[in-house]
């Protein structure tokens, strides 16, 4: 849009106003504050405290934004704890203190398996259907051999996954201690965008034992928001 001005006699000292005071006041109380972009919707970044467009892919509408991000949802079980699904949108049931960010996707079927002493046991076949449910969100998979051998993980069947890390240590499952980093990858198995492609793969010679993996989360994003859907993977150790 532009805006032409005709006016006669000097214009030094002229008001900056675009109208009056009252229209300014509430046309700012539209804008979406913001601390980082985080609080903004998808194709919005925090500028200056407010959120505007300036994302990926083309400029988002008038005033979309000046909304808050929210997470879509079918039912409750979209829904994090503390949270119902309402008109498709999860939202606060009350009573719980803080309240519950609604954001987030509902923890996946291997929770809790944040850390090590309360990871899921690897009993042979693939585990299905893992969630990264927030940003840097952890989960851990205890796997055991009888035999020395070539020990792989595997990360595969991403869907809306961005960039992860997985990592294998060996493990003392006694005492429930971590031991020694023994391979780590942040890179898909080639860079090809193709389903054989996106696959992360982890390898490394060990000996009969425990051994832990962890699947990390590294991107800086709420997960399950209606612009990022629930980052989905499959595991699998052979």
């Amino acid at each position: 849009m532009s805006v032409f001005v005709s006016a006669c006699g000097s214009v030094e000292g002229a008001s900056e106003a675009v109208g009056p005071p009252e229209v300014v006041e509430a046309q700012s109380a539209e804008l979406r504050a913001c601390s980082t972009s985080l609080d903004c919707r998808a194709n919005c970044v925090c500028t200056n405290g407010i959120c505007s467009g300036g994302g990926f892919g083309p400029p988002p509408p008038a005033g979309y934004c000046d909304v808050a991000p929210v997470r879509a949802c079918n039912t409750g079980a979209d829904c994090t704890t503390g949270c119902s699904c309402s008109s498709n949108v999860c939202v606060n049931t009350g009573g719980f203190s803080p309240p519950a960010n609604c954001l987030l996707a509902p923890p996946d079927a291997y929770e809790s398996d944040n850390s090590h002493t309360t990871a899921s046991s690897y009993v042979g076949t693939p585990q299905l259907g893992h969630t990264f449910h927030k940003a840097q969100d952890a989960d851990w998979v205890l796997g055991a051999t009888n035999v020395h051998q070539l020990l792989t993980v595997e990360v595969y069947n991403l869907r809306n996954v961005g960039p992860l890390r997985v990592d294998v240590h060996a493990y003392d499952y006694a005492n429930r201690a971590l031991g020694a980093l023994l391979t780590s990858t942040q890179t898909t198995v080639c860079s090809d965008f193709t389903p054989a492609c996106m696959m992360f793969r982890a390898s490394v010679n060990v000996a009969p034992g425990v051994y832990a993996v962890k699947v990390t989360d590294t991107r800086t994003v709420p997960a399950g928001s209606d612009w990022r859907p629930t980052p989905t993977y499959d595991l699998k150790m052979y």
